[in-house]
């Protein structure tokens, strides 16, 4: 019998390069605007140490002067200063044993081989919500960047056009301008399509549509939770500008394993990758320790202690806005019920 390999279907060089760029391809995050490759950022991924200096130069600022033959011109200097990146360390290994592989006829080793590049999509989406979940809670941040329907308008909190402006009006100078995407989850996605707020554009190339507001691409993601908590189900919406992601990552080695005595015979991939996501204009307190002190996870991005703002940067640098409000009842019961459907389909119970 002839059976594919892993081995046979990988060169870990030429597999590097594949999955980077199918993933970077098939990144919604990225074909969205939200968040744009930045090869200056990438080409420090492998310095030493666990943090990256983001160095930045403040904008012309002050008043004109007033113009004698009595005093001299006063020359004025430009600030500078930095914002720290915090690298993240990821590795995963998927294999194939050879009694599963005899034994089922599954194509383990294509599925291995064509899903890598999607599993990694999925991560780094992860990633991204959970360094939107801490900087949000630092202060200057929480005031000045996020509007909470909840609490400033409890008798009129549920997503809205009104609620909208009102927190693009957040996001800088001139938000109209400055905002590239919005994303959300698909419950709240529902609530806006049921109050007509979404336009879809059908490419001219055939392509997938693309849902819009207000001329923006909106981006569905169910990792962006709804909270059933409290008394009223609420979520998130978050509005970036261009630009307002720095990411790269870099794989940093696929290598093919045999194993012929474990498992009576076990073959894997494993890849290990490099990767930095930064919102423009903050940073990491340079104080702050991961739980794994060098080794942060998601969940060390997520906190408030992690992130804080550099004294001199404007804060309208930061072109990021979060918006929440109230979930109508009648599109969270659907969810509720249909993620109770997909929960017993799991478990067996349901057909």
């Amino acid at each position: 019998m002839v059976e594919t390999h892993l081995k046979d279907m990988i060169i870990p060089e030429v597999f590097n390069n594949y999955v980077r760029n199918n993933s970077l391809k098939t990144n919604n995050l990225i074909n969205s605007g939200i968040v744009q490759t930045d090869d200056w950022l990438g080409s420090k991924l492998t310095d030493a140490g666990n943090k990256i200096n983001i160095p930045y130069i403040n904008d012309l600022n002050g008043t004109p002067n007033n113009w004698t033959d009595t005093d001299d011109i006063p020359v004025d200097s430009l600030t500078s200063g930095l914002q720290l990146g915090m690298k993240f360390y990821q590795n995963k290994a998927f294999g194939q044993t050879e009694l599963s592989t005899l034994m089922t006829g599954a194509p383990i080793s294509d599925q291995i081989a064509s899903r890598y590049a999607n599993f990694w999509n999925t991560s780094d989406q992860v990633m991204l919500l959970a360094v939107l979940k801490g900087m949000f809670q630092e202060d200057t941040i929480a005031n000045s960047k996020v509007l909470d329907l909840t609490v400033q308008s409890p008798t009129d909190a549920e997503f809205s056009a009104k609620g909208f402006v009102a927190a693009l009006s957040l996001i800088g100078d001139k938000p109209e301008n400055m905002l590239s995407s919005i994303a959300v989850n698909s419950t709240t996605y529902a609530m806006m399509k049921s109050q007509n707020l979404i336009d879809t554009i059908r490419p001219s190339d055939g392509g997938q549509p693309i849902n819009v507001y207000n001329g923006k691409q909106v981006v569905i993601d169910d990792d962006i939770p709804t909270d059933t908590s409290g008394k009223d189900a609420t979520s998130v919406a978050y509005l970036f500008g261009t630009g307002a992601i720095r990411y790269s990552t870099q794989m940093f080695g696929t290598n093919v394993v045999e194993e012929p005595l474990k498992q009576g015979g076990r073959e894997s991939i494993v890849q290990k990758r490099i990767g930095c996501i930064h919102p423009l204009g903050m940073s990491i307190d340079p104080n702050f320790q991961p739980a794994n002190p060098n080794f942060p996870t998601p969940d060390d991005f997520a906190k408030k202690e992690a992130w804080t703002m550099p004294k001199d940067v404007d804060v309208q640098y930061v072109h990021l806005v979060q918006y929440k409000f109230k979930l109508d009842p009648f599109f969270v019961l659907k969810q509720k019920s249909q993620n109770a459907v997909n929960s017993a389909k799991s478990a067996g119970t349901v057909k």
